[in-house]
């Protein structure tokens, strides 16, 4: 985070409340996050493409909808200092199976949208003094992904790592930290929905055949990733994937 009590260069880490909005927030890995920051004190709001008890409905290729749901944040908890995109979508076979349509709709999803949202952050961020966005990448974004991923799956999240860099080099200056996660197979509704032959074949490349990984200890290294004790960890990727890759 940026220059906040508890939070600048030989401060004490006295916990602060922050605004805080999970991107993708419905989901496994985004509700495990919203619950594990709501238990260290923090507000939190979850966007996601469906509205439910405690989730704000927000289309994440839509540039409006971004910018409504972002200006809702806004009004009920105030700017927005933290700020984790956990939303995606995932596709199959190879550049031939996969249409443009699918293609362009995986990008729309995880590129796009995570450029769209890190796009009503920042300048909150900024006006606070600083802030800390995490991008919830993939394991495929660092292999290279295969036929069970899809090409557009590996090339965003591949995207995204780079999209980290960028932010943590060009925001530093404004005290806002970017880093991502580039998580293995976790036990998530996507996980669940692949085949039994597709997920076999996933968790036979983690040595000793274990996995899936817990959302639950995941959204721990991401909330770490946003706390004090994280200051001087920027443009990083920490990889959480059971050994799946390792570099």
């Amino acid at each position: 985070m940026g220059p906040r009590p508890g939070d600048a260069p030989g401060a004490a880490l006295t916990p602060v409340s922050r605004s805080v909005v999970v991107v993708g927030g419905a989901g496994g890995i985004g509700r495990a996050t919203v619950e594990r920051f709501q238990a260290g004190g923090d507000r939190v709001v979850a966007l996601d493409v469906v509205s439910g008890p405690g989730v704000v409905a927000c289309d994440v290729t839509i540039e409006d909808d971004v910018e409504r749901a972002f200006a809702s944040v806004r009004a009920s908890q105030g700017p927005v200092q933290v700020m984790v995109y956990a939303a995606g979508i995932t596709g199959a076979g190879g550049v031939e199976d996969e249409s443009p349509e699918t293609w362009r709709r995986i990008l729309d999803v995880n590129l796009t949208g995570a450029y769209l949202c890190v796009r009503q952050a920042v300048g909150d961020m900024r006006s606070e003094g600083g802030g800390s966005i995490v991008l919830v990448a993939s394991v495929n974004g660092r292999f290279g992904g295969s036929a069970l991923s899809g090409p557009a799956y590996a090339a965003s999240k591949g995207a995204l790592l780079t999209l980290t860099r960028f932010l943590a080099r060009e925001h530093a200056r404004d005290g806002i930290r970017a880093n991502a996660v580039a998580p293995g197979p976790h036990d998530t509704s996507m996980w669940r929905a692949l085949d039994a032959e597709r997920r076999a074949r996933i968790l036979g490349m983690l040595p000793g055949g274990g996995g899936p990984g817990d959302p639950a200890d995941l959204s721990a290294t991401i909330v770490h990733l946003c706390a004090p004790e994280s200051r001087y960890i920027t443009g990083a990727t920490v990889d959480v994937n059971g050994g799946q890759w390792m570099g």
